[in-house]
């Protein structure tokens, strides 16, 4: 089903007078802030990448491709076993949510970009997706995972990297850097080299390019702050573990659940980009499936409510 569908679902009003009228009078350069919003690329350009990163979303960095299940044993109490069956089920959501906040203060420290956390949050999923032990018992295992992963991210995404010395300090010296150093070769090879993922807020940040020019500069900045932040509770919740949804759906939930906190918009003009320019010319034109759109909405809006922007 299209996003429009998605959207009627939740009172969006529908217009076919205003939708052809906004049609007739948008040029494709009407489709982002400007044709060098970001450097000199321009629409077509930025929607080459989006569907670049869907193709990747879907195919090479779909979560299923890696994850592997283990018949649980005849004995076995039944907790156990779902816990063995389930590969988003290996670690403890609430061990992940601290990994999560720990992952970003070593990068607010050292002043580093909060997409750290997200790639290796990703990577850190799709490493216990894959490996077939479970590791809700062991605490120590995860722990070394996850510093690996955030070592392995910020190898990625950084200029400079962090020092396996310094990495383990910040593990309070459980871990020596050649501990640090040998997982990351494991992670490597479990996940046959695929360390690049798409992440939610990188869709974020291209899709905001598309938004019409009714949108000015101060409430285009509030939308990426306030969806940013969406964004990154969202690295830390297990529900958004397995691509179910994928990163391009909470990527949009964000997005117009930002777009409606805007107070600045009319409710008309508001209508407008979320039912017309949103999900019509944009979304639908570049093909996200609004598959699981309702519920990552309605997660984020949770996760907002019970964590307020200091």
């Amino acid at each position: 089903h299209s996003f429009r569908t998605a959207m009627k679902q939740h009172n969006v009003p529908h217009d076919e007078s205003r939708r052809r009228r906004y049609k007739q009078h948008r040029s494709p350069d009407h489709l982002c802030f400007g044709k060098d919003e970001i450097g000199n690329l321009t629409h077509d350009c930025i929607v080459e990448r989006l569907n670049v990163m869907l193709w990747k979303e879907n195919t090479i960095y779909n979560y299923d491709r890696f994850a592997t299940t283990t018949p649980a044993s005849a004995g076995a109490a039944a907790s156990d076993a779902a816990a063995k069956a389930d590969p988003m089920r290996r670690v403890n959501p609430d061990w992940r949510a601290q990994i999560t906040t720990w992952s970003y203060s070593v990068v607010d420290h050292f002043h580093m970009s909060r997409e750290c956390v997200a790639v290796s949050m990703n990577l850190f999923d799709r490493y216990f997706a894959h490996e077939k032990e479970d590791a809700s018992k062991n605490k120590n295992a995860v722990l070394l995972v996850s510093c690996a992963t955030l070592s392995i991210a910020i190898k990625l995404m950084e200029v400079n990297d962090l020092s396996l010395k310094a990495l383990s300090r910040f593990s309070r010296g459980k871990y020596t850097p050649s501990q640090i150093f040998d997982m990351e070769w494991l992670i490597v090879a479990s996940l046959d080299y695929y360390l690049n993922p798409p992440t939610v807020i990188s869709f974020v940040m291209h899709l905001i390019l598309l938004l019409p020019h009714e949108i000015n500069e101060r409430d285009r900045n509030e939308l990426v702050e306030y969806a940013t932040f969406a964004v990154e509770l969202s690295v830390a919740d297990s529900f958004f573990v397995g691509n179910k949804p994928a990163p391009s759906i909470i990527a949009a939930a964000a997005i117009i659940i930002s777009l409606q906190q805007c107070g600045t918009l009319s409710q008309s003009t508001l209508s407008t980009i979320i039912e017309i320019h949103y999900c019509d010319i944009i979304l639908e034109q570049i093909g996200i499936d609004a598959s699981g759109f309702k519920e990552s909405r309605h997660r984020l809006q949770l996760l907002l409510k019970n964590n307020k922007r200091e």
